[in-house]
């Protein structure tokens, strides 16, 4: 008999607990997806270690709550109810997915996998936070950024409305079908103990 799905535990993953971190003192109201800006090697873990030992590093003064490789294995470095270092002023209100990859790749370059495995992470947060599994938006509200519609963002969304530079994950990120997939999965739930959530 195969494993059921379920949607109170977390999907497959390994942890290592980064030092970059602090206490939250605002709710969760988005997920918010990120490009880490590194190369993705197929069928190694060394990317998803690289990424990791940068945020375990002090001089960085950056970090996830968890990274998700084009194999579709997942890390966390921070437990959501801890904040993580992922995008300035966005930090207190959001859950933060660092997709191994670069914002200016090619669609076809975002692989099934990991698409996969973080919208099963993004629906978890949506059940535990009773997040909208949508798209979410921000705003800058006399110098603050307000998360106004909860849901999914983009760290490129956290940047138009005044914070910051960034533009990952990119204009070719599957966004609409990242979204669908993290409906369906918190439909349907997901496996926490196979390698993969499909």
């Amino acid at each position: 008999m195969g494993e059921a799905r379920q949607t109170s535990e977390p999907p497959v993953h390994t942890t290592y607990i980064v030092c970059n971190q602090s206490e939250r003192r605002s709710p969760i109201a988005a997920i918010c997806v990120h490009s880490t800006e590194t190369l993705d090697i197929p069928h190694s873990a060394d990317d998803i270690r690289s990424v990791r030992n940068w945020f375990d590093n002090p001089a960085s003064d950056a970090s996830s709550h968890i990274g998700v490789d084009g194999d579709g294995r997942s890390e966390v470095w921070v437990h959501s109810p801890k904040k993580a270092w992922a995008c300035l002023d966005a930090n207190p209100f959001t859950c933060n997915i660092e997709f191994v990859g670069r914002a200016a790749q090619p669609k076809a370059a975002w692989e099934e996998n990991q698409i996969r495995m973080g919208a099963a992470w993004a629906a978890y947060w949506c059940v535990k936070y009773g997040i909208p599994a949508q798209l979410g938006s921000v705003r800058n509200i006399n110098g603050l950024c307000v998360c106004s519609r909860k849901g999914i963002i983009t760290h490129k969304m956290v940047t138009d409305a005044g914070f910051g530079s960034h533009t990952d994950p990119g204009p070719n990120f599957p966004l609409t079908d990242f979204i669908q997939k993290v409906q369906w999965y918190k439909k349907n739930g997901w496996y926490v103990k196979r390698g993969w959530v499909v």
